[in-house]
């Protein structure tokens, strides 16, 4: 088991905060969440929740998608992209602080 000590934040960002980390657009934005959304198998049913000015993105999920997107995209290169990993996205954004797993 892998327990996740925060050093910053908040692993589930709403729209408005990850507009302001990644400087994009609200529309870019909510355009990413939905595609993260397309995802599902890769990220899973609680990526994305709530709907409108509720709606919530899984920061770690994001990032994923951040690094991956245009390869997700082209139905070739997908099958390179390698498997969605939480703790290893957390692990290299300094989630886990000085723990060594």
């Amino acid at each position: 088991m892998t327990v996740i000590q925060l050093m910053y934040g908040n692993p589930v960002m709403n729209v408005k905060g990850i507009c302001e980390q990644f400087h994009i657009s609200d529309r870019t934005a909510r355009k990413h969440m939905k595609e993260i959304e397309e995802n599902h198998e890769r990220y899973g049913d609680y990526a994305v929740m709530g709907e409108g000015a509720l709606k919530r993105v899984n920061y770690l999920a994001f990032v994923d998608y951040w690094k991956y997107k245009n390869m997700l995209a082209d139905k070739n290169a997908r099958k390179h992209v390698p498997d969605y990993n939480p703790q290893q996205v957390a692990k290299e954004l300094g989630f886990y602080g000085t723990q060594t797993l």
